[in-house]
C-alpha cells in the first residue's frame, strides 16, 4: 500500500497548507495561454506521485504547451509517450498544423508498436501473478496487492517492471486482488482492479477435510431420553365429551360419548289394531 499512502500524503499535505498541485497550475496556466509556464509546472507533475487518469492528463498537457511553442520534436516525443499509456487519447485536430503534424508523427510511430496490458492471473498454487506484457519505458515497477477474506487491508508485493511479481495466497481460499504499474516517481501508468474494485479470483484447491470440518457449525447435541420427553408438546386427549387441544390454544371439539338410551314400549306383535 506504500504507492498510495505517499499519493494520499502528498494530497492531503498539499490541501492542509492550501499550495496549489503542480498538474492544477499547470492546467491553469495552460488556459491562460502561457504555454512556456506551463511546460515547466506539466514536468513538475511528472515528478509527483499521481493516479493513471492524472498521468494521462500531464502528458497530454506537456505534449500540447511545448506544440504550441512550436517546439515538435519534443512535443512528438511527448505525444508517443502519452500513446504508450493510452493509445485512444485524442487531440483537437482544429487547433491547426502545430499540433496536428507532431501528434500524427507519434500516432504513425506507436501504430507499429503493440499495446502495453497489465495481466493479473492467479496460479494453481494459489499464488497472485502480475506481468506487463509489451511494456513502455516509462515503467519502472509493477506490484500487486492481495487480501484474503476477512483480511482488513491489502498486502502488496512489488517488482522491477516489468515483472512478474508474484503474491503468496493460500490456494485453498478466494482472494482479492488489483495491480499497478508505476513509474520513477510512483504515478501509475496501467491498472487491473482497484482497492475500492478489485479482482476475485475462487480457491485453486480443495480444503483437507479437517479445515471443511472446522468451517461447518456444529452439530447440536442430542437430547437425553428424559429431556426429551420433557420437551415433547402435550396434547391433552380426552375421550367423554371433553375437547381436543391443537396448536396455539386452538380446540377441536371432538365428542366421544354414547347416544342417550331410548324407553320404547314393547312391541305389539298380535298384528291387531288397538
Amino acid at each position: 500500500m506504500r504507492t498510495f499512502l505517499v499519493l494520499l500524503l502528498c494530497l492531503g499535505a498539499a490541501s492542509a497548507s492550501g499550495e496549489e498541485r503542480a498538474l492544477v497550475r499547470a492546467e491553469r496556466l495552460f488556459d491562460g495561454l502561457e504555454f512556456d509556464e506551463a511546460a515547466k509546472a506539466f514536468q513538475e507533475a511528472l515528478r509527483e506521485p499521481g493516479t493513471r487518469e492524472e498521468r494521462i492528463r500531464t502528458w497530454k498537457g506537456l505534449a500540447l504547451s511545448e506544440a504550441f511553442m512550436g517546439l515538435s520534436k519534443k512535443a512528438q516525443a511527448d505525444f508517443e509517450a502519452l500513446l504508450s499509456i493510452e493509445p485512444s487519447v485524442q487531440v483537437n485536430r482544429g487547433l491547426g498544423p502545430k499540433i496536428r503534424k507532431p501528434y500524427d508523427a507519434a500516432r504513425k510511430r506507436m501504430r507499429k508498436k503493440p499495446r502495453a496490458e497489465l495481466q493479473v492471473m492467479r496460479r494453481q498454487d494459489g499464488q497472485v501473478e502480475a506481468v506487463l506484457e509489451h511494456p513502455t519505458k516509462l515503467v519502472l515497477e509493477v506490484a500487486v496487492f492481495v487480501r484474503e477474506p476477512g483480511e482488513p487491508d491489502f498486502k502488496a508485493t512489488r517488482s522491477v517492471a516489468p515483472g512478474p511479481v508474484v503474491a503468496p495466497a493460500s490456494a485453498v481460499r478466494a482472494v482479492e486482488a488489483y495491480a499497478v504499474a508505476l513509474d520513477a516517481t510512483e504515478g501509475i501508468l496501467f491498472e487491473k482492479g482497484s482497492a475500492t474494485a478489485p479482482l476475485r479470483f475462487n480457491a485453486t484447491e480443495e480444503p483437507p477435510p479437517a479445515v471443511v470440518a472446522a468451517q461447518e457449525p456444529p452439530r447440536p447435541e442430542p437430547l437425553p431420553r428424559e429431556l426429551e420427553r420433557r420437551a415433547m408438546p402435550k396434547w391433552p386427549i380426552v375421550v367423554g365429551g371433553v375437547g381436543l387441544a391443537v396448536a396455539a390454544g386452538v380446540v377441536a371439539g371432538i365428542v366421544l360419548s354414547q347416544p342417550p338410551e331410548l324407553n320404547l314400549p314393547p312391541a305389539d306383535r298380535t298384528e291387531r289394531l288397538p
